[in-house]
């Protein structure tokens, strides 16, 4: 087909003025650029609007070529491409048109066509826009697209595709949102045809948003019907849009309707409504309303009036002007001067993308000098050797620079307002500034409404209608609506109060079946258990506990002495039942044995008179001094007793007094510190504010058995009384713990408890305390006995608390006799003093766990008067055990348990601060016991405990802290997840011609080198080493130590180190010609999870996406650089924004297995680059200059 085309300046007129143009004021010349475009001439209904693009095209390409200056009304449109010199080349456009029907076929021949004839641009056709840009961009040739239906294509990211207009997919948000906010419109019915694909993506979108987003800002606003129909059904059925499309909106009850199609199509719509004379709210259509005969067609302005549309532009619209053509109404002028027509949308947005382009261009060239006085378009866009440019500091280019690229990148720069509106392009090439208007018809004239920095009128919404007159029926005396009312009143009483029965009913009835399955589900029957041996009372009234078997599983057996059962003395021992005493049991301390016992020591190896002999901790001092500290000076004097005064003895407080048994018979006292004031107020109210119902033990019962914690002894339930046990006293059924007490472990000289199992112990206390501590409903009190008599280990030696259930009444204490006190200023909430009292305790129980000397097992019962000279000051610890602590344990961990046993309670940390000052000690403690372990190994016992020792540190070497205690303890590990980690991965570049060059040692020793330093880079930042493989290092940050708030900027921090290593070390000693290596570096941060796999050779690895990310970035990385994700760097900027702010992003990549990703190459701090770039130019712009750490990293790895 034959182009029906010509240049727009080339009459008579114009080339006359072009040459008076170029004679005149411009001794450089003028640069013509071609544009061409593939439209259609004539109408045709497939694709409409070719028209009106080409004359939009044609205005803007006239004006500009036939330019009048500072003219009229001072308008700007002779533009020049001016360079840095201040040469000036005068802009012309030739502009060509391509005639082609409306075939796809045909339109990509003459696209074909028109980039061969030599078009620099293109002014693109919607209608084919997907065929058509894929050509533009295959032969790099820029498509500038107009008109609004193209949503899909600027996904596909194409380099050389922009688009002026705004997406379709929001022409009709606005007009939504109005209704939905008028909240008297409920019900939408929505209808559009597929034979149109601006039609088809409009309505779907507004679906789209009116159940994703509207319903929920009004959830009565809602879609009752939706209709899509074809060109066929509207030929097919008589008067379509009033048979059909009005018809199912009145069947639908809709009270808004929104319709997508052509302007026949809006305008029979329009013409339904009225002839059916149906009330509508809101009516929104596209395309019709614009017309300039709607409102006669559909039957005069009472039939059109409110009826709303969409358009991109309108004469009337305020707040938009440029020089070019000046405002909106000046455009329409000089368009209707042209044409003798009124413009519309389409008109105005092809005009607007005419000047898009020439500002482009007239921008692209500000930073450039022309080497010729004078050239041509092609000689300007593609002949590198043209221009020479320099950047934005005056410095030269490092490659020069093509022409058309700057002009792509001034267009995807562009940010200017225009008649038609604002244009910013998106990292799409899409304008994401441009606007819809909504029109309302108005008294006949269509109105701009929104938005309404544009308006010229205010929406009316909803249409106004005119209200009947009310009548009024009566029913009696009273009104209609006034008897409704009165009847629904009394109704609804009577319903209530039915409801009101019905639920008080259901409630007993519930209160009943609930304590029936509480009582199934916690009370054993005794004959369920087969009793192993049953629980021993010892001497001091505390009891040893029994054994049995439920349900083929071991469980212990722990008679209740901490509560006591309505009905029962105080002291629930039973005198009646003493004759199953053995009469030597009672006899003396002389000689005789308690059944089951062994030999009871003499009364000074315990005391068991807390009265006359404790020490009193008190944690509601307000201030401690030195003179505060005289009621510790205490004694401990007295002795037992005979043995029937025993029976007599006010019971103790959970175990607290009992002085352990051991093996080989004595009796002795392994924790010097008596229980806190808090504890005997606790028992004193257990014992004398009353006894518990069954029910209240139950609930207690119940609280205990929903405690879950790995740390907490589990509880089965309970059996009101044993036939053979010698005491009234409930029995509570836990889980056995095979190993019992730790104080009999500690006192049991075949059992071994290193350093490491007694952290292990501790951990799990300062777990289950700070688990416990943390229950809200109800707030637990002191659950921590004195001596840690509570503790339990089992057979992998883990530490298990059984919890009081006097720990369990909260502060709902039902066992209560006084009123709570109001709190005071600067006095502590009732549950923080029961956790600090429970730090004391744990603090003094786990100092003596640290501290024990198995070789002194007897100790008088004086020794526990501590005197206030071997006191460390403000605390309750013995100066030689503290002193102890730092030499065996570390200086923090000696001052966490000096600050858990200070007297002044306000100054003890909390369980979580203690658990994680464990974990954080734990590298400490682990150092300084081997490093006291070597000064003492001169026996095989200890230089076997050596040998574990060092074991243990390489076993915590190999994997993180959990993960090797598992593996300790003989467990395989559970996946643990990761929330946020930083990955590092590196590889040597050219490793495989390294390889086939060098000997296999000396390949060995490169590798050592290289990676010993990157070892000590990562012990440096406290980073973990995961694995190497080959010539592949990966290692990961916020793993092994917390480091939430800098683990990405010690994973950058690290990263530059290594690749100044890399750089400083090099291939072969042997061989300085093979020069320094280089490496590669991927970054990236998000989730992952880790995990031991297989039997042999284990070794922990990491599991995730991240993983596979951070991979890619690696392999896609370039020499010498360090490449990161756009994840990694957006958390750089929070952790470290001096290295984020030099990020340089780089040109999209395809991932394999992510698709197209946006990456970053990081560099150093850029007062470091700048020295050392300038004192060795040849490394390039490098990451061999020593990192610029921020100050906070130093504080971050000090302790590593």
């Amino acid at each position: 087909m034959v182009p029906s085309w010509r240049p727009c300046w080339a009459s008579p007129l114009g080339c006359l003025l072009v040459l008076l143009a170029c004679g005149a004021d411009e001794p450089s010349g003028s640069i013509v650029f071609k544009l061409g475009t593939v439209l259609q001439e004539t109408f045709s209904a497939q694709c409409p609007g070719t028209i009106a693009m080409h004359l939009g095209h044609k205005l803007a390409t006239d004006r500009l070529n036939e330019g009048i200056g500072h003219g009229e009304g001072g308008h700007v449109t002779e533009l020049f491409v001016k360079d840095a010199q201040g040469s000036r080349h005068r802009i012309f456009f030739n502009y060509t048109r391509y005639e082609a029907s409306c075939d796809e076929g045909e339109h990509s021949a003459q696209v074909e066509r028109a980039i061969g004839d030599g078009a620099h641009f293109l002014l693109g056709n919607t209608h084919f826009a997907f065929t058509e840009s894929a050509i533009a961009n295959n032969a790099q040739r820029l498509v500038h697209y107009c008109c609004p239906d193209t949503d899909e294509l600027f996904d596909l990211d194409y380099k050389y595709v922009y688009g002026v207009a705004g997406s379709v997919k929001k022409d009709t948000h606005q007009a939504l949102t109005a209704m939905a906010l008028d909240g008297s419109i409920r019900r939408l019915f929505v209808y559009y045809t597929e034979d149109f694909r601006y039609a088809t993506v409009t309505c779907t979108a507004a679906i789209e948003h009116t159940t994703s987003m509207l319903s929920q800002l009004n959830p009565d606003f809602k879609i009752v019907s939706v209709m899509k129909y074809s060109s066929q059904n509207v030929t097919s059925a008589a008067n379509f849009f009033d048979s059909v499309v009005a018809e199912e909106a009145v069947r639908a009850e809709a009270d808004a309707v929104v319709g997508c199609d052509g302007q026949d199509a809006g305008i029979q719509t329009a013409k339904a409504f009225a002839r059916r004379k149906y009330y509508l709210k809101a009516l929104f259509l596209t395309w019709a309303p614009l017309h300039s005969g709607f409102v006669s067609s559909v039957g005069g302005p009472e039939a059109a009036n409110h009826i709303l549309t969409v358009a991109h532009w309108h004469p009337i619209a305020r707040g938009l002007a440029d020089t070019f053509f000046g405002t909106p109404v000046e455009y329409a002028a000089a368009f209707e001067k042209e044409h003798g027509f009124q413009p519309d949308q389409l008109h105005a947005v092809a005009s607007a993308t005419v000047l898009s382009l020439a500002w482009a261009i007239q921008a692209a060239f500000e930073r450039c000098t022309f080497v010729k006085p004078s050239m041509d378009a092609a000689s300007l866009l593609f002949d590198p050797n043209a221009i020479e440019c320099v950047d934005s500091l005056g410095a030269p280019l490092p490659q020069k620079p093509i022409g058309y690229d700057l002009v792509l990148k001034s267009l995807a720069a562009q940010s200017v307002t225009t008649f038609f509106g604002k244009i910013e392009f998106n990292r799409f090439r899409r304008n994401i500034a441009a606007r819809p208007l909504i029109i309302q018809v108005q008294s006949g004239v269509n109105q701009v409404v929104l938005p309404l920095e544009q308006a010229s009128k205010k929406l009316i919404m909803p249409v106004p209608r005119p209200v009947p007159p009310e009548k009024t029926d009566r029913i009696g005396v009273l009104e209609k609506d006034n008897f409704i009312a009165v009847v629904v009143v009394v109704v609804m009483s009577a319903l209530l109060l039915l409801a009101a029965v019905l639920l008080f009913g259901m409630f007993r009835r519930m209160r009943r079946q609930h304590a029936n399955r509480v009582k199934s589900l916690l009370v054993i029957p005794p004959e369920h258990l087969q009793i192993i041996n049953l629980p021993v009372r010892l001497l001091d009234g505390s009891w040893e506990s029994g054994k049995a078997i439920l349900r083929n599983s071991l469980v212990a057996l722990e008679p209740l002495s901490e509560v006591m059962l309505a009905g029962t003395s105080g002291d629930s021992f039973n005198l009646s039942k003493a004759r199953k005493i053995p009469e030597n049991a009672l006899s003396s301390f002389d000689g005789g044995t308690p059944s089951g016992h062994g030999p009871i020591s003499r009364p000074e190896a315990s005391s068991l008179d807390w009265k006359n002999c404790e020490p009193i901790v008190d944690i509601d001092m307000e201030t401690v001094n030195g003179q505060d500290l005289n009621h510790l000076k205490r004694t401990c004097s007295g002795d037992l007793g005979t043995a029937p005064n025993l029976l007599n003895m006010r019971p103790s407080m959970q175990g607290s007094d009992v002085a352990s048994v051991g093996n080989d018979g004595s009796q002795h006292n392994r924790f010097p510190q008596p229980p806190s004031r808090f504890w005997k107020k606790q028992n004193q109210q257990s014992f004398h504010g009353g006894a518990l119902s069954c029910s209240q033990i139950l609930d207690l019962v119940l609280r205990a058995r929903t405690l879950q914690h790995p740390s907490v002894v589990p509880v089965t339930g309970i059996v009101w009384s044993l036939p053979d046990l010698l005491s009234d006293a409930p029995v509570l059924v836990t889980e056995c713990q095979e190993l019992g007490t730790l104080a009999s472990v500690m006192d049991n000289q075949t059992i071994e408890l290193d350093f490491v199992k007694q952290l292990d112990i501790a951990k799990d206390l300062a777990s289950a305390l700070a688990y416990l501590h943390a229950q809200d409903n109800p707030q637990l009190g002191p659950a921590l006995p004195n001596k840690l008599c509570g503790v339990l280990l089992n057979k992998h030696c883990r530490a298990k608390l059984r919890v009081p259930l006097t720990a369990l009444q909260g502060s709902q204490n039902v066992m209560k006799t006084h009123k709570q006190e109001s709190m005071l200023p600067g006095m502590m909430r009732e549950a923080d003093q029961h956790e600090l009292a429970d730090v004391c305790q744990f603090g003094m129980g786990v100092a003596c766990l640290f501290t024990a000397d198995r070789s002194s097992t007897s100790q008088t019962a004086s020794s526990n008067a501590i005197g206030m000279q071997q006191m460390v000051e403000g605390c309750a610890l013995a100066r030689t055990q503290f002193h102890e602590l730092q030499f065996t344990r570390g200086p923090g961990m000696a001052q966490l348990l000096r600050e858990c046993c200070a007297l002044d309670a306000r100054k003890r940390p909390c369980f979580t601060q203690i658990c994680k000052r464990l974990e954080d000690a734990e590298l400490e403690m682990i150092r300084v016991a081997q490093q006291a372990a070597c000064q003492h190994s001169h026996s095989a016992p200890q230089l076997h405990l050596h040998n574990k020792q060092s074991a243990d540190k390489l076993l915590y070497e190999l994997f993180p802290a959990k993960v090797a205690e598992a593996l300790k303890n003989g467990q395989f590990p559970d996946p643990e997840p990761y929330p946020c980690v930083s990955l590092f991965f590196s590889d040597i570049v050219g490793y495989t011609d390294i390889c086939s060059k060098l000997a296999t040692q000396h390949v060995m020793d490169m590798l050592h080198r290289l990676y010993s330093r990157f070892d000590d880079l990562a012990t440096e930042r406290g980073l973990f080493k995961v694995e190497t493989i080959g010539d592949a290092y990966m290692c990961a940050g916020n793993l092994r130590h917390p480091q939430p708030d800098t683990h990405a900027a010690l994973m950058a921090d690290f990263a530059f180190g290594c690749c100044a290593a890399a750089n400083e070390e090099p291939v072969c000693l042997s061989r300085p010609d093979m020069g320094f290596i280089h490496i590669r570096v991927g970054i990236h941060t998000g989730p992952v999870t880790g995990a031991v796999v297989g039997t042999l050779n284990r070794r922990f690895c990491l599991f995730g996406d991240c993983v596979n990310v951070a991979s890619r970035m690696e392999s896609t990385s370039t020499k010498d650089h360090v490449q990161c994700s756009a994840a990694f760097k957006e958390l750089l900027q929070q952790q470290w924004p001096e290295a984020a702010s030099l990020a340089e992003p780089q040109e999209a990549k395809l991932i394999k297995g992510k698709g197209i990703m946006h990456t970053f190459y990081l560099y150093p701090p850029q007062k470091a680059l700048a020295a050392y770039d300038a004192s060795n130019p040849s490394l390039g712009p490098g990451l061999r200059a020593p990192s610029l750490s921020p100050p906070f990293l130093e504080d971050a790895v000090e302790g590593w």
